[in-house]
Parts: structure tokens; C-alpha cells; sequence
């Protein structure tokens, strides 16, 4: 901050923008957070605060940023990825207007993708919820075809079976059809519901739907965008005007994929590094098919070979038989974070080949296996490595979920086991709520999203005694979740 000094942090949720606030806070940095769920009034104060420079920092969501004009911003962060390359570089291009240096960062995790996927699910209800949330309106209709609910009261008529999103994003679709018109309720904040056609039922709604479904593949291609972008290789400026279209672009030399190739920051392995290198190297082989232009072809994404690296128990590496590997569990004491990094690096170099794709899977080129097998050496910029705590039992799972960091925690998902861990409180003569589970392990549980004991067993406050008594009765509402929503919980990029 005393670096950088003005900004602004995008986050995805209104609930992570008054997560990012209360740190800063703890910081004794003056921020104001930004986003829809607060009042107009609210927003207004803040944006305020924020343009006269009574606050150096705003947290916010993707709404905050239109028509705002200060010109010493020196930098943006996306603490979430946003959901297409076009929000990131509108969002960036608020940094350094007034022409001075700027920094503009993403902080990238893969589970970043699953809030993104959410959105898409919300802004793209298919036929089926669409006719669903329409014929819940004309029941609910009163004699002039009227509706007075609001959207949040709507949702909840779904009792969770349907993206509450989607049920909003329902309503305004059929009110573009002029099938339905919103309008204001004098004397309250809600606005209500008029059906212009009472008497047209849900199978006669006129919904074009190649067109819906060509919109919710054109979200998804601009997600897979993103997702591409911070695991590119090369210059990332090269990268973005080469999206829009700019053939002759050319490496800016400035970005954080151009500093770490340059080289001074390039060297040799040293004895300790190699034997890993070697290590990750094997890790691709032993998940690969002998075979292809380059002697390999890939089966497995990047992160289920980390996955498989780290000795994970995931169900998927389990499935798969990925365990019984003789490379299972060889740099279990790196780390996830770090073998990203690393992984990135080998690609870099030349060392790794991705396919294309939504789900690019990754094997060796005829130098990786050069390097695998000590023929050839080959200069990386090598990824800091922290220090690890002596204090750690060998054997234990690397994966530990990289410092305690779970990812994002399904809102939907969250609330059902909230209400389970209170109905089994209740069940145990109203015991506090926290001695059956805390929230950091519900939030856990949310977003690592396990199907099996096994998968939830490193999670924390699970242990020998819960995981028997309570935790089969979560794992049953996951796994309902899963089933009701549809929900593909493979992280293979």
C-alpha cells in the first residue's frame, strides 16, 4: 500500500468485498467497500469517500469503476478472476490515467472458475427454469394478474433447487419478451410483477432456444478466456492485444511473465532442484501415453497431475488408480502453490506441451524427456520456494488444501449444512452450534466439496470421532447438491 498508495480491488461477491474491507481495516488502511447489496445512499457516501480522496482504497464489485474519473489510481487488483478478458481490461484500464506508472494484478486460484460458472448458471436459466419461475408467477397472480413479491421471495419458492440468480435473470428475460412488465409499488422497496398475457402458458412462451443456448456457450468460451490468460506462457500484454485482434503485437517487457524471463533471472538447476525437476518431469511421463509427435500423448490435465504429485486422496486420483503411480506422493513436501508455479515455469521453457480446449491436458515435449532422463540441461527462473515447518509429520498430505486456503465456499451449498449443523445442535439438547461443526468447517466443507470420508478427512475440525458421528450426514447433503445442481466437481483445467 505505501508503494502503490490509490486503488481499487475487484472482488466477485458481495461478501468478499466486506471480507478484503475488514483486513484492510486490521491494516489501519482507510477503505470503502462497494456493492449492490448495500443502499443507494451507501453507495453514494462511498463512492464519495472515495473520489475526494478521504479513502485511498475501494473494495468492490464489478459495478463500481462506471464513470469514475480519478486519474491518480496507481493500481487495480482482481482478488477474483473476472468473468471474460473484456471486465479485466475495462476494469484495468481505470489504473494510471493520468499517464504516471500503474500496477494492475490478478490474483488467479482455480476455484476462482466455480463462482465464475455460478454467474453463468445465473445469467443463463435454461427453457425448462424459465417456464418453471413463469408458471410460479401466474399461480401466485391475483385477480388482475398481479404479483407482489420481491425477486429474493420469488427464489425462495424454489426451496434451493433453482440458481437464485437464475430466477431473476428468468424474470427480466420474459420481461423483454413483453410476456410480463415490472413496475413500482408505491410506499415499499420492491417492485411488483404484472403478467401481460395471463392467459399464455409456460409450453407457449415464444423462447428462442438455440439463441439462450448460444449465449450461455459464448459466456463460457469468454470464461475459458480468462482462465487461459493466467496460465499463458508468454507476455501478457502480447497476449490481450492479441485477443482483440492486434496481430503485430509485440512482449512489452514489463509484465510479471516478461520480468521472470529475462535473463538474469535465468539459471541452471542446482542439485537439489534437478532431482525435482526430474521428479515432476516423471510425474507427466507416468500420466502420459507413449506415443504422438513428440513420443507423448497427454490424458491428464496440470492439476490432476499435481494432484497426483502431491499423494492427494481425492476421489478422482483414486478413481483413476493414480495412487498406486510409482511418482505418487514424490513432492508431497513441495506443495500445491509452488508446483504451480513450477509447472508454469516447465511450460515456459519448453519442457511441457498443453493441448487446446476447454479441459487442456498437458504432457512432455521431446526436451522434457530429454531433461527427465538427465540428457539435457535447460535454464529456468526458478519460483521462490518458502520455507517449510520442520514441525510437519513426514507422510502428511501436502495437499492440506495450500495454507488453509479452501477457495470459494457455494453460498447454496453453505446454507443447507448451516441448517443441518442446527438441527443436529437442537437434536443434542440446543448445544452451541459450533461444538458440532465450526464455520471455517462448513466453509471447508463448501467449497472442497467432498463426495467421501476419505476426501474429507484432512479438512479442519474433522477428526476420528465427527467423522464417524457427523460427517456421513453432510457428505449425504453434498452429495444431494451435487445431484440437484448438476455440479462436475473435476478441477481438471
Amino acid at each position: 500500500m505505501e508503494a502503490h498508495g490509490t486503488g481499487i480491488v475487484y472482488c466477485a461477491t458481495r461478501r468478499r468485498v466486506e471480507e478484503v474491507t475488514e483486513h484492510f481495516a486490521a491494516w489501519d488502511v482507510s477503505a470503502i467497500p462497494y456493492h449492490g447489496g448495500m443502499e443507494d445512499g451507501q453507495r453514494e457516501a462511498a463512492q464519495d469517500v472515495f473520489m475526494t480522496g478521504r479513502a485511498g482504497v475501494a473494495v468492490a464489485t464489478n459495478a463500481f469503476g462506471m464513470g469514475i474519473d480519478r486519474a491518480d489510481i496507481r493500481f487495480v487488483v482482481h482478488f477474483e478472476m473476472p468473468g471474460s478478458v473484456e471486465a479485466l481490461y475495462q476494469e484495468a484500464g481505470r489504473a494510471g490515467r493520468d499517464g504516471l506508472p500503474a500496477v494492475c494484478e490478478l490474483l488467479y486460484g482455480a476455484r476462482d472458475q466455480k463462482i465464475q460458472e455460478f454467474f453463468i448458471e445465473g445469467n443463463n436459466p435454461s427453457p425448462s427454469v424459465v417456464r418453471d419461475v413463469y408458471a410460479t408467477l401466474r399461480r401466485m397472480a391475483d385477480s388482475v394478474h398481479e404479483i407482489c413479491i420481491s425477486l429474493q421471495d420469488l427464489a425462495e419458492q424454489f426451496q434451493g433447487k433453482v440458481n437464485p440468480m437464475a430466477v431473476s435473470s428468468s424474470v427480466y428475460l420474459l420481461a423483454r419478451l413483453r410476456v410480463l412488465e415490472r413496475f413500482d409499488i408505491p410506499g415499499l422497496r420492491i417492485r411488483g410483477t404484472r403478467l401481460l398475457s395471463p392467459g399464455l402458458g409456460p409450453r407457449d412462451l415464444p423462447l428462442d432456444v438455440e439463441a439462450l443456448a448460444e449465449k450461455e456457450r459464448r459466456d463460457r468460451r469468454k470464461l475459458r478466456c480468462v482462465i487461459d490468460y493466467a496460465h499463458s506462457a508468454g507476455c501478457r500484454q502480447e497476449w490481450i492485444l492479441r485477443y482483440f485482434g492486434e496481430t503485430e503485437a509485440r512482449p512489452c517487457l514489463r509484465c510479471d511473465s516478461c520480468r521472470s524471463r529475462r535473463p538474469e533471472n535465468l539459471r541452471l538447476a542446482q542439485t537439489e532442484e534437478e532431482l525435482m525437476l526430474r521428479k515432476a518431469l516423471s510425474g507427466v511421463a507416468r500420466m502420459s501415453y507413449r506415443g504422438g509427435p513428440s513420443g507423448w500423448r497427454p490424458r491428464f490435465g496440470r492439476i490432476r497431475v499435481i494432484e497426483m504429485l502431491i499423494g492427494s486422496k481425492r476421489a478422482e486420483i483414486l478413481q483413476y488408480g493414480l495412487d498406486q503411480l510409482s511418482t505418487y506422493g514424490l513432492l508431497r513436501g513441495e506443495g500445491t502453490d509452488y508446483l504451480k508455479l513450477l509447472f508454469t515455469e516447465m511450460e515456459r521453457a519448453g519442457l511441457l506441451e498443453k493441448t487446446e480446449g476447454e479441459y487442456p491436458m498437458i504432457t512432455l515435449t521431446a526436451l522434457g524427456e530429454a531433461v527427465m532422463q538427465g540428457n539435457e540441461e535447460v535454464l529456468l527462473a526458478w519460483p521462490a520456494r518458502s520455507p517449510r515447518p520442520s514441525t510437519e509429520k513426514p507422510g502428511a498430505s501436502g495437499e492440506r488444501h495450500a495454507a488453509e486456503d479452501f477457495g470459494w465456499a457455494d453460498p447454496l451449498l453453505l446454507e443447507v449444512l448451516k441448517k443441518k449443523r442446527s438441527e443436529l445442535a437442537r437434536a443434542r439438547g440446543n448445544r452451541p452450534a459450533y461444538t458440532i461443526f465450526s464455520n471455517r468447517t462448513l466453509e471447508a466443507l463448501a467449497a472442497v466439496q467432498p463426495l467421501t470420508v476419505e476426501e474429507a478427512r484432512d479438512l479442519p475440525g474433522i477428526g476420528t470421532v465427527k467423522t464417524k458421528t457427523l460427517l456421513p450426514s453432510f457428505l449425504k447433503l453434498i452429495a444431494t447438491h451435487h445431484a440437484t445442481h448438476n455440479i462436475n466437481v473435476s478441477t481438471e483445467e
